[in-house]
C-alpha cells in the first residue's frame, strides 16, 4: 500500500471516512474535490501591506478553504501532500514571473511552537519539503530551508485583527544563518500580507534576495473584487 493510501486510511479512521471538503463518504479528499482544487489556476494577489510579489492557487473559499481548515484544525496530516501540490503551482508562477531558473531556497513561514505542538506537525515546513522534492525530480535546483524562526511572544495569526497581525510579527522574525541566496517564501494563506512583508524585510536585511511569496490560498478581499475576507 502506498504511503498516501496509508495516510488516507488513518484519516478515515479518525474522521469517519468522509471528504474534508464536501462531507461525502470516502477518502480524506474525494476525487471530485481533489479535481476541483487542482484545476484552480494560480493568480497574482494584490496585497495592501507592501509584499512585493505574491501568487496564490485560489481564493480562501469553498473546497479550498474547507481542506485547509481540516488540515490545520483536525490534525489532517493526510491533506499535506495535496496542499503541497497546490502550492507548487504558486511557486512555479513566482519563479516564472521573475525569470529565475537557478538555485533557489524555499523558505516556509514559521509557526509558533505552540501551534506545531497542538497540530502535531509543521504544515508549512512539510509543504516546502513536498514542493522542493517534486521540483528537484524535474531537474530544478531547489531545496527547502528553515530560514526563519519566531521570537518568543509571537502568537498565531488566526483570529487577529489587521493591526494586531502587523504588531504581532513586527520585529519578531529571526533569520537563521544561511549563505546569501535567492529565496522564495511559502505559506498556506495570505490575508493582509503583513506576515510575508515582515519576513521578506528580515531576509533582505540579512543579505538575501527575496523573489516573492507563494501561497495556497488568498482571502478574497485581497483580490480587488470587493468581497469580504474570511479566515
Amino acid at each position: 500500500m502506498r504511503w498516501r493510501a496509508v495516510l488516507d486510511a488513518a484519516a478515515d479512521l479518525a474522521w469517519g471516512g468522509s471528504c474534508a471538503a464536501c462531507g461525502r463518504p470516502g477518502p480524506v479528499c474525494c476525487q471530485a474535490c481533489d479535481r476541483t482544487v487542482r484545476e484552480l489556476a494560480p493568480r497574482r494577489v494584490r496585497s495592501g501591506e507592501g509584499a512585493d510579489l505574491i501568487w496564490a492557487r485560489g481564493d480562501y473559499a469553498a473546497e479550498l478553504r474547507a481542506l485547509i481548515l481540516a488540515c490545520k484544525e483536525r490534525q489532517g496530516l493526510g491533506l499535506v501532500p495535496l496542499l503541497g501540490d497546490l502550492a507548487l503551482g504558486s511557486v512555479a508562477a513566482v519563479a516564472y514571473e521573475r525569470g529565475h531558473g537557478g538555485a533557489l531556497l524555499l523558505v516556509p513561514m514559521p509557526s509558533s511552537r505552540a501551534t506545531v505542538a497542538e497540530r502535531g506537525f509543521d504544515l508549512t515546513w512539510l509543504m516546502a519539503r513536498r514542493v522542493s522534492g517534486r521540483l528537484r525530480r524535474l531537474g530544478l535546483d531547489i531545496r527547502a530551508a528553515r530560514g526563519l524562526t519566531l521570537a518568543p511572544g509571537a502568537r498565531d495569526q488566526v483570529g487577529l485583527s489587521v493591526a494586531d497581525r502587523a504588531s504581532n510579527r513586527l520585529g519578531r522574525m529571526r533569520v537563521r544563518r544561511l549563505a546569501p541566496a535567492p529565496m522564495l517564501l511559502l505559506d498556506d494563506i495570505v490575508t493582509t500580507g503583513a506576515t510575508l512583508t515582515a519576513a521578506g524585510a528580515a531576509l533582505t536585511a540579512a543579505g538575501h534576495q527575496v523573489l516573492g511569496a507563494a501561497v495556497v490560498a488568498a482571502t478574497p478581499r485581497l483580490d480587488g473584487r470587493g468581497r469580504p475576507g474570511r479566515r
